[in-house]
């Protein structure tokens, strides 16, 4: 197990093809102050606000799919046409609803996270899915829930997973998912064996 302790003074940037986390500073440039305690995901100038929304060649329901974009993926919006918002992803150009998009940047709020204790974690990281309730009690949401072992990453606490962008929490349990391992929640079995088993870099925040 490889676990290393990042202080809050260092700025942690995660270039992940579409989107950058960045940490605030509490000890840089006056006017930080404000900005302590808050993650932000720097976005290109907006996000996709919903799941499984499709990215199409043409701004028409006929129009061929270039892929199903995920919740709080990067995008440049290029212009907005009727329903339809002209968007590039990458080299990509296409067209999504305008419902789907947000303009901006997204703030995540973390205030209740001590940002002088963040460790990262190298785990076997694989994923489930199905109708249940977590062990704390909860319904699993994609984006959201992961599973861990208690003992190494407590129940709350806050992990940023690189591959997804985004900030997941330790709110449930397996029978499998002992020492560094964690189980991530999605919606589908097709997505599970999609992911399979990966050996990752997670951040444990809290």
């Amino acid at each position: 197990m490889k676990i290393k302790l990042i202080m809050s003074t260092l700025a942690i940037t995660f270039m992940l093809g579409f989107n950058t986390l960045a940490f605030a500073n509490t000890t840089s440039d006056k006017g930080s102050t404000e900005n302590s305690n808050q993650q932000k995901l720097t976005y290109n100038n907006g996000y996709v606000n919903s799941d499984s929304v499709n990215f199409r060649k043409e701004a028409s329901t006929n129009s061929d799919i270039y892929k199903v974009l995920d919740k709080n993926t990067s995008v440049t919006i290029l212009s907005c046409e009727d329903d339809w918002s002209k968007i590039k992803i990458n080299d990509t150009v296409g067209y999504v609803y305008t419902k789907y998009i947000t303009t901006g940047n997204k703030i995540v709020d973390v205030s209740n996270i001590d940002e002088s204790n963040i460790i990262s974690l190298d785990v076997k990281a694989t994923a489930y899915a199905g109708d249940t309730i977590t062990s704390t009690g909860i319904v699993p949401i994609e984006g959201t829930t992961i599973a861990v072992d208690p003992s190494v990453i407590p129940y709350g606490s806050k992990v940023y997973i690189p591959e997804f962008d985004n900030v997941f929490t330790a709110e449930d349990c397996g029978s499998a998912i002992k020492g560094n391992r964690i189980d991530i929640f999605m919606s589908s079995e097709a997505k599970c064996n999609e992911w399979g088993v990966k050996n990752i870099t997670i951040y444990v925040l809290k």
